[in-house]
């Protein structure tokens, strides 16, 4: 390490060759993670709200690397103390990875065969090894705490899946990527937009039904104060976040996939279904269902594609979530089946927690939430 302050560390430098870790955002960053086609095989996209989710993220890194004054490639993390059966632990969920042709599909072969050459992947393991605050740059978390990196990775995406187990992350359990679609969705009288003043109870229902979950956070809880439920009379029975999200898809995977890309768009009054180049959706979080009341749970989500004034949700759940049997008996909708998708990959380094640690984490479904994801 070459130098360090509070915003800064240099891990690497030599010639016209820098490499570090910065706790601020620039514009050249920004345009890079703009222009970053997501996925390899598969589905292949364009995130459209980049910007907006990184102010969202608190306590966020960004390793970095530069040659002759141009970026090459940004790794952005964000840090989240969390509580766990041990106790507090500091997490760091992988949200971006963003690197030029170095790492593109057409490398798949080579990292496939372990070979993953070059200074960006070295230092990204060498990062992920430890705790940012190890490297001498931090947010003030404990560094006496057990720590570790996580992220969900598309199971189609070579270059993402392969090399991470290469740079050191392990694959330690599965996450569901579901739809649900309504070509004419209905919002029911039950449904109302959760008043401010309720947010503080409705926060202990919630923190109750994810009470068995590993990284769970509520940072994102009641964001843009975008909470709806579902009233029995005067008795919260259901309730749910959404986010409204853009991405311009470039690809499809499977034939189905295909049809639905190449097809839908040119059907008459079908790009108010499906608009690839700019297809909006809702991503749906903080669920609460009480017993009893699950069909309840299936029109508010319906609700929530009538108030937003679109036809897709997206849901994003570990395999092991106690709410995947639910999810997978309701009616998900036609459109539904051009778009199913393979589980992913959830993977995770073990770089500052013991083996027992690490077993109390992933017996448990990991918290999955769409503004992390979209």
């Amino acid at each position: 390490m070459d130098s360090k302050n509070d915003k800064k560390v240099i891990m690497f430098q030599r010639g016209s060759t820098e490499a570090g870790v910065t706790k601020e955002l620039d514009a050249e960053t920004l345009q890079l993670l703009d222009s970053m086609v997501v996925g390899s095989n598969g589905a292949r996209y364009l995130h459209k709200n980049i910007k907006e989710r990184i102010e969202q993220l608190p306590h966020k890194y960004f390793m970095y690397l530069r040659k002759n004054n141009t970026l090459k490639g940004t790794f952005v993390s964000a840090q989240r103390t969390i509580q766990e059966d041990f106790g507090a632990a500091n997490s760091y969920y992988i949200r971006y990875l963003a690197i030029d042709e170095m790492f593109q599909a057409t490398k798949e072969k080579k990292i496939r065969h372990g070979k993953p050459d070059g200074i960006i992947k070295s230092l990204t393991k060498r990062f992920l090894s430890q705790a940012p605050v190890d490297l001498g740059i931090g947010y003030g978390e404990d560094a006496e705490l057990p720590s570790f990196h996580y992220a969900f990775f598309d199971a189609q995406n070579f270059r993402s899946t392969d090399l991470s187990e290469l740079l050191g992350m392990n694959p330690v359990g599965e996450f569901a990527n579901m739809s649900f679609t309504r070509f004419s969705p209905k919002k029911a009288k039950e449904i109302k937009k959760l008043n401010v003043k309720d947010f503080p109870e409705m926060r202990k229902k919630i923190l109750e039904s994810y009470s068995n979950f590993s990284v769970f956070t509520d940072q994102f809880l009641f964001y843009k104060s975008n909470y709806f439920v579902w009233m029995d009379g005067d008795e919260i029975v259901a309730g749910i976040q959404p986010n409204k999200c853009e991405w311009e898809v470039k690809n499809m995977g499977g034939i189905s996939g295909k049809i639905m890309l190449g097809l839908l768009p040119w059907i008459p009054k079908s790009k108010s279904v499906f608009n690839p180049k700019k297809f909006e959706f809702l991503t749906l979080d903080y669920f609460y269902i009480k017993p009893g009341y699950e069909k309840q749970f299936e029109l508010l989500l319906e609700g929530m594609l009538k108030e937003f004034k679109v036809k897709f949700a997206l849901i994003f759940q570990d395999v092991k979530s106690p709410f995947m049997p639910l999810l997978r008996k309701m009616d998900s909708g036609t459109l539904s089946k051009f778009s199913k998708v393979p589980n992913g990959r959830i993977m995770m380094t073990i770089n500052k927690i013991s083996e027992d640690q690490k077993k109390q984490i992933t017996k448990k479904p990991f918290f999955t939430c769409g503004v992390d994801m979209s």
